[in-house]
């Protein structure tokens, strides 16, 4: 497993110990009458943490299965589910209180995320693939609207959206770009793609592909070389590779 994937699984499977732990202690306290609560609330803890626990083991074992297999495990998919979609957050303190990047724990669990698509079991056509990035990466000076209609671009050259609707009209596939996180679920909404190539922040992106898990989000982060949220860019790319990837498997 590759390293930047590793720090997301360490961590997780560092919760789990630390969950085992406390599952492990409060069923003793239950069998050893060590309580100082009344048994009856003491089992009602112990099984909520037990299933917690069960959760976060069928999870793992469901994204580490779908990695070295390369396709999802039917029986597995709901508790992977649920630990993509609200482990991330415990994750991120977890990280937080070893002294480790939140931007670091969030970027390796777009690695992992990315890692558990497999195009060749979706049979995509390029409609039914979409690009979604954040407006940030119109120029900040630039006086046309591109939310709203793509056309308005005047192709200048001095952002990427150029590059961006040049590529998307290569491969016949969806481009759109958004201002924030509800207009971006209106136009998946609205589009219904099959699988998004999402552009954007460490942040935004993990927040995304939380928020609309099970659906396949290849992330690619974006470049920042004025800081965050202005005259943002991206490697195209890397656009173009996951284009491919894809639709390579139609």
């Amino acid at each position: 497993m590759e390293k930047s994937k590793r720090l997301f699984m360490g961590l997780l499977l560092l919760a789990l110990a630390i969950l085992s732990i406390f599952v492990g202690g409060v069923w003793y306290l239950n069998f050893f009458g060590f309580s100082l609560l009344s048994k009856g609330v003491l089992i009602i803890i112990s099984l909520a943490l037990s299933v917690f626990a069960l959760l976060l083991i069928l999870g793992i074992l469901g994204i580490v299965l779908t990695l070295r297999l390369g396709q999802p495990i039917k029986p597995l998919i709901i508790p992977t589910k649920v630990v993509i979609s609200y482990f991330l957050p415990i994750i991120i303190h977890l990280g937080g209180l070893l002294g480790l990047d939140k931007e670091s724990i969030q970027s390796s669990f777009i690695n992992v995320s990315n890692q558990l698509i497999n195009p060749s079991k979706m049979k995509l056509s390029p409609d039914d693939i979409m690009v979604l990035v954040p407006h940030c990466i119109q120029n900040s000076e630039c006086n046309y609207r591109v939310t709203s209609n793509l056309n308005n671009c005047k192709r200048c050259g001095r952002c990427q959206v150029q590059d961006l609707i040049e590529v998307t009209e290569k491969y016949g596939i969806h481009l759109a770009i958004a201002t924030g996180g509800t207009l971006a679920r209106k136009i998946i909404k609205e589009i219904r793609p099959k699988a998004i190539i999402a552009v954007a922040c460490e942040r935004d992106l993990s927040s995304g592909i939380q928020d609309i898990y099970p659906m396949p989000v290849i992330g690619v982060v974006n470049l920042r070389p004025h800081g965050p949220c202005i005259n943002t860019g991206v490697e195209v790319e890397k656009i173009e590779e996951a284009i491919q990837q894809l639709i390579s498997n139609k």
